[in-house]
């Protein structure tokens, strides 16, 4: 047997013995998106996580989510072409919308739209040039996408709250800040900064408490990380701290393949996670 796959063959059955290839695979499928949606849908969207065959992508409008749902079959073909059997389905939700499904998204009245402010000729012409870097059969809804978030935009040109996703000028807004500062929110970011795949709140509670605990988390990764490049010996201590915060960001209790989520400095620092 040839000693490249003998080392192959090594490598997949530590893999297997780890538990490590399946985290491996959902980060394949993860990175694939952009050239399964292409260079303007991926401009548009991210891929978030993948759960039993399930890709959940998130969209940068629940309009964008709406029209996406209509291409879920040519994106599971196009996911089959590649890696053949990983990505069965897909579910589109809309950033503005956390945790919510794409049937929950965008049930506007009709008659708001008139209301909306109107693009400018330069935006449209920027709209247009997006649009004509997509197949012709997603043309037009991508057009009409596109011009509704640009409309949003222009309409609340606030930014979400990271915490409860309503525009804010405030990051976090008011209300999330008050939440930030109860007690049960700020035990439970105790809770998980230390077991993150482990949680006991719900809803903008626990929203509030893994922000806080991802707060603390980075915190703690910029103070380890000169210390641990002048004393080694603390370099497993940062590679902890660094798997938690991946686990809190992903809820994934596999990491490797998330390291492109840490800061620069810290992924090419730490090879293992």
């Amino acid at each position: 047997m040839p000693k490249t796959k003998q080392s192959a063959e090594v490598v997949a059955k530590i893999l297997r013995q780890k538990g490590l290839s399946a985290g491996i695979r959902r980060g394949q499928a993860l990175a694939l998106w952009p050239s399964i949606a292409g260079p303007a849908l991926s401009e548009l969207t991210e891929a978030e996580r993948l759960e039993d065959g399930v890709l959940f992508v998130r969209a940068c409008d629940p309009v964008v989510a709406h029209q996406l749902t209509y291409l879920r079959e040519e994106f599971v073909q196009r996911y089959q072409d590649k890696l053949p059997g990983q990505v069965q389905e897909l579910r589109f939700q809309a950033s503005a919308e956390p945790g919510r499904g794409v049937g929950a998204e965008k049930k506007s009245k009709p008659s708001r739209s008139a209301h909306l402010p109107k693009l400018t000729p330069e935006e449209e012409a920027g709209l247009r040039r997006l649009a004509e870097r997509l197949p012709e059969d997603l043309q037009t809804a991508i057009l009409r996408a596109g011009k509704a978030v640009l409309q949003k935009q222009k309409e609340q040109p606030y930014p979400p709250c990271p915490i409860c996703g309503a525009p804010s000028h405030q990051h976090p807004c008011k209300p999330c800040q008050r939440l930030l500062s109860d007690p049960a929110v700020q035990r439970e970011a105790g809770r998980l900064t230390r077991y993150p795949l482990k949680t006991r709140l719900e809803a903008h509670a626990l929203s509030a408490a893994r922000y806080l605990a991802q707060t603390r988390l980075e915190a703690q990764l910029r103070d380890l990380l000169p210390q641990a490049i002048q004393q080694p010996e603390l370099i497993a201590i940062l590679q902890d701290t660094a798997r938690r915060y991946l686990q809190l960001r992903t809820g994934e209790k596999e990491v490797r393949a998330y390291r492109h989520l840490l800061p620069d400095t810290l992924g090419s620092l730490l090879k293992e996670v």
